[in-house]
C-alpha cells in the first residue's frame, strides 16, 4: 500500500472535458463538439493496485484551456474554453477476491465559454460517475475493465442534454524495469437521444482510443507523448429529420510528469489537432493535479 501512496496511483474518468468550437451546429450541444474522450489520461493513469490492505482515496483536478481558430471542415466562431473538472476517487477491495481492485468515482465540473462576437457561457457541465474493475495478470501489466455514466444535469448551455453511457478497456505496461511507461484504452461511448431547445436529437456513439508513452527520468523530469483519436457516428433531428454530421479526429500531444511530493502529483501537456473531420482543430494545454490522502 505504501508502494502506491508514494506514486499516487489513480484512474481518470472519460471524457469529462466537453469543449465546442462551433455554435453554428446548432443540432449539436457543448458535449456534442467534445475533446476526444479520455484525452485527459496522463502518466501510470492505469497503473492500479491490487491486494492493498485499506481503502484509498484520491482527489483529482484536470483543467483544460482550448483555443479554436481552425476547423476540419465549415467555418465557426473563434472560441475560448477554459474548463476545471474535479473527481473523487475510492479505491477498494473485496474479501475473498485475491488480486482484484475495485474503484467508484464520481465527478463535478465547472465550463466557460467565450465566443468573438462578445458571448460568453459559464456554468456546471454534466456530473459523471463510474466503476472500474482492474487484475495484474502479470506484474508489469495492469488490465482495467470501467462503466461510465453521464448524467444530464448540467447548466442548459453546457450539458448534453442526454443520458449517456461508455464501457472502456483500459491498460497499463510497465517495460525496463518501470523506465518506459504505457497507458492506453480502447472505449464505446453509447449516446442517448438529446432533448435541447424544444428538439429532439439522436446522437451518433462513438469509438476512441488514448495512448500516453513516458520515459520516466526522475521525480521531475517524466516527458511523455500523446496520441488520442476518435470516431463518431452520424445522428439525426427527430422532428426534421436533418442529420447531424459524423467526424474523426486525431491529436498529438507532448508533455511532462512530475511528482512534488509523495502524495501530490503534476502533470501537463500540449496538444493539437492533426487531422480530422467535422469538427474543431484542437489546440489546448491539459493540467492534471492529484491529491492521495
Amino acid at each position: 500500500m505504501m508502494a502506491v501512496r508514494n506514486k499516487v496511483l489513480f484512474l481518470f474518468l472519460v471524457t469529462a472535458f466537453l469543449l465546442v468550437g462551433s455554435f453554428s451546429k446548432v443540432t449539436q450541444s457543448f458535449a456534442a463538439d467534445a475533446i476526444i474522450p479520455y484525452s485527459n489520461i496522463g502518466t501510470n493513469e492505469y497503473n492500479l493496485p491490487v491486494n492493498f490492505d485499506e481503502p484509498i482515496n484520491l482527489l483529482a483536478s484536470y483543467n483544460v484551456w482550448q483555443n479554436t481558430t481552425e476547423n476540419f471542415g465549415p467555418d465557426g466562431d473563434d472560441t475560448s474554453i477554459l474548463l476545471n473538472v474535479n473527481k473523487f476517487v475510492r479505491l477498494f477491495t473485496i474479501d475473498g477476491l485475491d488480486n482484484v481492485g475495485f474503484l467508484w468515482e464520481a465527478v463535478l465540473g465547472y465550463g466557460g465559454i467565450g465566443v468573438e462576437d462578445g458571448t460568453n457561457l459559464n456554468g456546471m457541465i454534466d456530473p459523471q460517475t463510474g466503476m472500474v474493475a482492474w487484475i495484474k495478470p502479470i506484474p508489469s501489466w495492469t488490465a482495467c475493465l470501467e462503466y461510465w455514466l453521464y448524467l444530464p444535469f448540467g447548466s442548459n448551455e453546457l450539458s448534453d442534454n442526454a443520458l449517456s453511457h461508455a464501457v472502456t478497456w483500459l491498460n497499463n505496461h510497465q517495460f525496463f524495469d518501470g523506465k518506459l511507461v504505457v497507458d492506453w484504452d480502447l472505449g464505446y461511448k453509447i449516446r442517448g437521444d438529446q432533448r435541447k431547445g424544444g428538439e429532439r436529437n439522436e446522437l451518433g456513439n462513438s469509438l476512441f482510443t488514448n495512448w500516453v508513452i513516458t520515459y520516466k527520468h526522475n521525480p521531475w523530469i517524466n516527458p511523455n507523448i500523446h496520441i488520442d483519436a476518435e470516431t463518431g457516428g452520424h445522428g439525426k433531428n427527430k422532428e426534421t429529420g436533418e442529420t447531424i454530421d459524423s467526424y474523426d479526429r486525431l491529436q498529438l500531444g507532448i508533455g511532462n510528469s512530475m511528482k512534488i511530493t509523495d502524495r501530490l502529483l503534476f502533470d501537463f501537456w500540449y496538444s493539437y489537432g492533426v487531422a480530422g473531420r467535422n469538427v474543431p482543430r484542437t489546440n489546448a494545454v491539459y493540467t492534471r493535479f492529484v491529491w492521495n490522502f
